[in-house]
């Protein structure tokens, strides 16, 4: 996922509202949005290549978590992979469930926000390792360390704050992500492009709701999966 806000107790109706664009290679194959046949309680997208996943939500516990990469350093493969960072935090188990600031080295450059219990925080190893406790507020990341400034991030983090200030139904921002193709958010390449846009919405009385629209090679629409469930 490359750009990615969050409202975090804000809207009037959606307590939690997160949305954002996965960029990828398109020949990196993962499996669409579906809740996860490992018991692992987790709906998500699925990383084939790795098997983790950039944004998931656990129902049961009402933890969401969403990772971006950072650009700027070549990867490290003897390092941990970022998807499973994302597994076991949504999961609450594993090695990573609740990483340490001194964990956070251990895995390729990232920025990271993760809802649960109550809390919503900022986890990045760039430009240093850091956990980051957020507030009220409406927030976004992208690719770039949380000390630069970045136009991507705050392009979406305008059309989220929009819908808040408003009080509309978070799903029209899907339009601003995908049926508009902005071409600061939308990426159309046919080696790498935007794969994904995904919406997770919780409202005031539990429901959520999450919607992905997949993309392939130029932008081409390749299907969308909607979902309706109860946090907790």
């Amino acid at each position: 996922m490359c750009v990615v806000a969050l409202a975090w107790q804000v809207h009037a109706d959606w307590p939690l509202i997160l949305i954002g664009n996965r960029d990828e290679f398109h020949e990196r194959p993962s499996a669409a949005l579906a809740a996860w046949d490992d018991a692992s309680g987790i709906v998500a997208g699925r990383d084939l290549q790795a098997g983790g996943t950039w944004l998931g939500v656990h129902p049961g516990s009402g933890r969401v978590v969403v990772v971006t990469n950072v650009r700027g350093a070549m990867p490290d493969p003897a390092k941990e992979s970022r998807g499973t960072l994302v597994v076991d935090m949504l999961r609450g188990d594993g090695r990573f469930a609740n990483p340490a600031v001194e964990d956070l080295d251990r895995f390729n450059a990232f920025n990271l926000f993760a809802v649960g219990g109550g809390n919503a925080q900022l986890l990045t190893n760039r430009p240093q390792p850091r956990v980051m406790a957020l507030d009220a507020g409406v927030h976004a990341l992208a690719n770039e360390p949380i000390d630069m400034p970045c136009p991507r991030a705050e392009r979406l983090r305008e059309a989220l704050a929009a819908v808040v200030d408003a009080g509309a139904d978070p799903e029209g921002l899907l339009d601003t992500l995908t049926a508009t193709r902005d071409p600061a958010l939308f990426l159309r390449g046919d080696v790498y492009g935007t794969r994904a846009s995904t919406l997770v919405a919780v409202a005031s009385d539990g429901t959520a709701k999450m919607i992905e629209h997949r993309y392939e090679k130029g932008g081409r629409p390749a299907g969308t999966t909607a979902l309706n469930f109860r946090i907790g």
